[in-house]
């Protein structure tokens, strides 16, 4: 049975991510069936239809094989978001994610990004709705010292939380797209292992 992973990238994907594409492409090479989700955060757009296309995709997905969703920054609010709403999922993983604390969101950010907004504000209750055997499913990558999104906000109580050595946050989520994504992918197929 084919086993699909969804991509979502995070704020800045409007310029259609080209290198994120390409290293999510890749994946083919680890057996599984990439897919990337644009989310174009900043185009005014409010969450709502972005997370219907998300959802829409993994139901479509779903009936072909296992579904699993890896999200970098504002895109591993998006993929928790979905977890919560589409619990079968195989599993999940976010990359230097900015899950935990909405409330320290920049309004700058905010302004730019509204539909990211939105995701992060409902990221919580999403989070308090997982169950164990759920989180236990979860592998968050996060850097120690990262400018832009710190641990705290990356770190998800019950599931495999692992640190990095890179600092910067857009240095981070390229060579976990490209050199992290062997283990990344392996904790995805063998989540029952695991979990």
């Amino acid at each position: 049975m084919p086993h699909h992973v969804v991509y979502v990238p995070g704020l800045g994907d409007n310029n259609n991510a080209p290198g994120q594409r390409i290293a999510v492409g890749l994946w083919r090479i680890w057996g599984v069936h990439p897919h990337f989700c644009q989310m174009n955060w900043s185009d005014k757009q409010p969450f709502k239809p972005k997370f219907d296309k998300l959802l829409a995709l993994i139901d479509t997905l779903s009936k072909q094989g296992a579904v699993s969703l890896v999200g970098s920054s504002a895109g591993a609010a998006a993929i928790v978001n979905a977890f919560a709403a589409r619990p079968d999922l195989k599993g999940v993983a976010c990359i230097a994610g900015k899950i935990n604390n909405p409330q320290t969101v920049g309004e700058a950010y905010k302004r730019k990004n509204p539909a990211f907004w939105e995701s992060i504000q409902q990221t919580p209750a999403s989070l308090a709705q997982l169950s164990n055997e759920q989180r236990a499913k979860i592998v968050s990558v996060y850097a120690p010292y990262d400018g832009v999104v710190p641990p705290e906000d990356s770190i998800v109580p019950g599931a495999h939380n692992r640190q990095v050595r890179n600092n910067l946050h857009p240095i981070v989520i390229a060579t976990q797209l490209v050199f992290g994504a062997p283990k990344l992918l392996r904790f995805l197929q063998d989540i029952d292992k695991q979990a």
